[in-house]
């Protein structure tokens, strides 16, 4: 959904530092970030917007959304998702797939 969406995913393990999470946050510019509440409490998200999945966030945020606005068909050049290297070498650094 993401993908059809125009959008790419990064994926949050919440048993990471906050100080690691925050830093991948902020590298890939994140706008939205989706979860439960219980898993977000310690996750610094910075100005993106959260839309909790338990609570009926997740409903509100789609209807306020135009079909039209999903774009078209998605390409094989459109970035899928990045994920972040263990970080052994100073900062963890994205990987755009």
């Amino acid at each position: 959904a993401v993908w059809k969406a125009g959008g790419a995913f990064v994926p949050l393990d919440p048993e990471y530092p906050p100080d690691r999470l925050g830093h991948v946050l902020a590298d890939s510019a994140a706008s939205v970030v989706l979860g439960v509440a219980d898993t977000l409490t310690a996750v610094p998200v910075g100005a993106a917007r959260v839309v909790l999945l338990d609570d009926g966030d997740i409903g509100r945020a789609l209807e306020a959304e135009s079909p039209a606005s999903l774009g078209g068909r998605p390409t094989r050049h459109q970035l899928a998702y990045v994920i972040y290297t263990s970080g052994s070498t100073g900062r963890p650094k994205g990987v755009a797939v």
